[in-house]
């Protein structure tokens, strides 16, 4: 089954959308982004996802995660960049679909291919099909295009942001439960 991550959470009503849904992960960006969540935020949406989905942290600057981790308690860590990481949890690094070729896999973390950082730009998922090991797809998907992007680069997992939303930080509950419903589709195709 497609592990799916919505990011980009930014309240407590869209972290219960979310969940309802069926998502398997929700990510609180703790980076400069319309998105970005304070610390307090953070505590109190993690709080209701916490046993319930992975509460995932995204960060862009390395020296950030151990204070926000030690205060928040992620499931995993988003780092969008080629710094070395030490953290006591699972790691998503993101990279550019263009960066494939030339960037090195780090043990013990899971890729994630990012055709826009957030900004909503899909890439070739043909490009990412034949990809040893589990990679997350990310950019551009939407609740009518993920099935075809799960049966075409056959990914460990998805994660989207702005294709589901009804603007910029707040979720739309029914475009959620859509998308969900289109990866586990696309899952009982495979």
């Amino acid at each position: 089954m497609t592990w799916i991550k919505v990011c980009g959470i930014t309240s407590k009503p869209d972290a219960e959308a979310a969940i309802r849904a069926g998502v398997s992960a929700i990510g609180l960006v703790m980076a400069p982004s319309p998105r970005r969540v304070t610390l307090e935020k953070a505590i109190g949406i993690a709080a209701i996802a916490r046993g319930r989905v992975e509460v995932v942290g995204v960060f862009k600057d390395p020296a950030a995660i151990p204070s926000a981790h030690a205060i928040v308690g992620f499931d995993r860590v988003q780092f969008h960049g080629d710094a070395p990481l030490e953290v006591p949890v699972s790691v998503l690094r993101a990279i550019r679909p263009e960066a494939l070729e030339r960037t090195a896999s780090h043990e013990g973390e899971t890729t994630l291919i990012d055709g826009s950082e957030g900004k909503g730009a899909a890439f070739d998922w043909t490009r990412v099909r034949s990809r040893a090991g589990a990679f997350v797809i990310a950019g551009g998907l939407t609740p009518e295009n993920v099935g075809e992007a799960v049966a075409v680069a056959r990914p460990f997992g998805v994660d989207v942001s702005s294709g589901v939303e009804s603007a910029p930080g707040r979720k739309d509950p029914e475009k959620m439960a859509r998308f969900v419903l289109a990866v586990r589709r696309a899952d009982a195709a495979r």
